[in-house]
C-alpha cells in the first residue's frame, strides 16, 4: 500500500495536513533549528538558480520584488555553500531535524493532504485524485489500512483470511525498497508497530518509534527495472547515514536515518507552478549516490528510480513502515529462539545418536508449552511413538489467540481439535504439501493447504474468521517417526 506524504508539518510545529503553500521556515513560531551539521547531509544543497526570481518565487515570497528576491536568495545560497545550512530555504523541512516533525497520522495521508479546492494551487491541477475515489483523498493512512483489513475479510466471503503473507526471522537480513516518483529529497527510516495497535486504535508515532529497524550495512542498492519487471540497472553505492554521532540529534534518540541517495539536477529548478527551468545535465552531488543517475523523477535523466536498502529486523510482529513514503505491509516475524526443535530440520538426532520423539521436541520447546500440556491432558503424549505421522503444531501464541473459542469446549471436542492437527500413516514434508489439495486428518475431517504468494497455510472448515488462517511458519522438523510443521493459528474442523 502506498500512502502519500504529509505536507504542512515541520519540526516543532503542529501538523496540519494542509499544503504549506511554499512557505520557507514560516510554519510556526516554535520552528526548530536544524540539527544537520554539514552540506553533504543535505539532499538538495543547491536551491537558487539564475532566473528563479523572474517567476512565481518573487510573487509568492517577496511580494513581486524581484531585486529583493535575488538579493536574499543569493545570500542564502552563499551561506549554505559556506556550511551555514540554517540559511537554506528548506531549513524548516522535516529532513533538517530528522524524526521531529509531527504527523497527522503515522501511516500518512492518502493523496498527501485534504484539498479544500485543489484548483487554488496550479501545481495540484495535474494530480487531482480520480472522481469517486474510495477511500477519498485526504483519508488518514491508518483509516485506509483498517479499510483494507475489512475489505480482505469481505472479499473472503466466509473463507479464511491470510493475516501475514510473509514470514521473517528475527535477526535475518531482508530487503526493503521504495520507489521515487517525485524526488523532493529528504531521508528515510524503517520502523515496526504491531498490527494489534491498529485494531485497538493505538497505532501512533510512539508505537513506531519504539522499534526502529537497523540498517544491515553502509551500502544501498539502486535498481532500475523495465516494464516487464526485468532488472536493467543494479548499482551498489555507499549510503549516507544520519544519527546522533554526526548531527546535533535525531529522533528517536540513538536511531539511524538514511539520506535519499538520488541527487536532484544541478542546473535546474522546479518552479512553484510545478514547471521546471534549465536543463538536467549534472547531479547536485555525486558522493553517496549511484553514479550516472539523478533527477526529479519524471523530469531528469532518471525517470524510473528505485532505491533498495538492506535492513535488519527485530523480534516483533507487526507492520513495516518507513517514514518517507509510508509504505505499509503485513509481516510475521518469528524469534529463532522460540522455534521448534534445534533448528536443524535435516538431522534431529541428540548427542547420543538417538532420534527425538514428538513429545521430546514439543515439550522441550520454549514456545510450545500449551501444545505439550494439551497432549498430556489428552493422554496422547506417548500415542504417537508408533506408525508414521505428520503434525501441524500451533505455538503458544496461537493457543492464546484461540483461547476464547477453546475455553468453553468440552474435553472431547478439544481432543477432536487436537487430532485435527495430525496426519496418520504419512510423512508429508513441505515439498509434499500441494496448494489447494485436501489432507485427511486423524479425526477423519480434511484440512486444505492454501498458498498466497510465497506463504502457505493449513486451514480447516472452522477457520472462517478474520485473520484465523493458520500460516505455516516453520517446516520440516524431523522426529523419530515423522515430521512436524509449526502453524501460527489453531486449526479448527467443521463444528456442528
Amino acid at each position: 500500500m502506498l500512502i502519500g506524504l504529509q505536507p504542512g508539518t515541520a519540526p516543532g510545529c503542529k501538523a496540519t495536513g494542509e499544503n504549506p503553500n511554499g512557505q520557507w521556515g514560516g510554519f510556526c513560531e516554535e520552528l526548530l533549528e536544524p540539527t544537520l551539521k554539514s552540506i553533504d547531509q543535505l539532499s538538495i544543497p543547491k536551491f537558487y538558480f539564475d532566473g528563479d526570481c523572474d517567476g512565481p518565487v518573487a510573487a509568492r515570497h517577496y511580494k513581486n520584488d524581484t531585486k529583493e528576491c535575488a538579493k536574499d536568495m543569493e545570500y542564502r545560497q552563499n551561506e549554505v555553500d559556506k556550511g551555514n545550512i540554517s540559511a537554506s530555504i528548506y531549513a524548516g523541512n522535516p529532513w533538517f531535524v530528522p524524526g521531529t516533525a509531527p504527523l497527522v497520522d503515522s501511516c500518512g495521508v492518502l493523496g498527501g493532504w485534504k484539498f479544500s479546492d485543489a484548483r487554488e494551487d496550479p501545481a495540484t491541477v495535474s494530480i487531482l485524485p480520480p472522481k469517486n475515489m474510495d477511500p477519498p483523498a485526504g483519508t488518514l493512512g491508518s483509516t485506509v489500512l483498517s479499510w483494507e483489513v475489512n475489505m480482505r475479510m469481505q472479499n473472503a466471503q466466509g473463507d479464511s483470511v491470510a493475516a501475514y503473507p510473509t514470514v521473517w526471522t528475527s535477526g535475518e537480513i531482508v530487503e526493503g525498497s521504495y520507489a521515487i516518483n517525485a524526488n523532493h529529497g529528504g531521508g528515510h527510516q524503517y520502523r515496526l508497530c504491531p498490527l494489534d495497535n491498529l485494531i485497538n486504535n493505538t497505532l501512533d508515532e510512539t508505537c513506531f518509534q519504539a522499534t526502529v529497524m537497523e540498517f544491515a550495512s553502509d551500502k544501498s542498492l539502486f535498481i532500475v527495472t523495465s516494464d516487464d519487471g526485468t532488472t536493467t540497472v543494479n548499482i551498489t553505492f555507499d549510503a549516507m547515514d544520519i544519527n546522533d554521532d554526526n548531527t546535533d540529534g535525531v529522533m528517536p534518540k540513538g536511531s539511524t536515518w538514511r539520506k535519499l541517495g538520488i541527487p536532484p539536477c544541478k542546473n535546474i529548478s522546479q518552479n512553484n507552478d510545478g514547471s521546471f527551468s534549465g536543463n538536467c545535465t549534472e547531479p547536485q552531488f555525486t558522493d553517496h549516490a549511484p553514479p550516472g543517475y539523478y533527477g526529479y523523477g519524471a523530469f531528469g535523466n532518471s525517470p524510473d528510480l528505485k532505491l533498495l536498502n538492506v535492513i535488519t529486523l527485530l523480534a516483533e510482529n507487526g507492520i513495516e513502515q518507513h517514514t518517507r513514503l509510508d509504505t505499509v505491509c503485513y509481516v510475521t516475524i518469528v524469534d529463532p529462539e522460540n522455534m521448534l526443535g534445534d533448528g536443524d530440520s535435516d538431522d534431529n538426532d541428540n548427542n547420543n545418536g538417538k532420534c527425538e520423539s514428538l513429545d521430546d521436541i514439543v515439550c522441550d520447546g520454549k514456545d510450545f508449552i500449551l501444545f505439550c500440556d494439551a497432549l498430556k491432558a489428552a493422554k496422547l503424549d506417548s500415542s504417537f511413538d508408533k506408525e508414521m505421522w505428520t503434525f501441524f503444531i500451533p505455538n503458544d501464541d496461537a493457543f492464546e489467540k484461540a483461547g476464547e473459542t477453546l475455553e468453553p469446549l468440552s474435553n472431547d471436542t478439544v481432543n477432536n481439535i487436537l487430532m485435527f492437527h495430525a496426519v496418520p500413516g504419512k510423512i508429508l514434508n513441505s515439498d509434499d504439501l500441494k496448494c489447494g489439495e485436501k489432507i485427511e486428518m486423524f479425526n477423519g475431517d480434511s484440512s486444505r493447504t492454501k498458498c498466497i504468494n510465497s506463504a502457505m497455510y493449513q486451514n480447516g472448515a472452522g477457520n472462517t474468521q478474520l485473520m484465523s488462517s493458520p500460516q505455516i511458519i516453520q517446516t520440516d522438523i524431523k522426529f523419530c517417526n515423522g515430521v512436524a510443521h509449526v502453524v501460527d493459528g489453531v486449526m479448527f474442523p467443521k463444528f456442528g
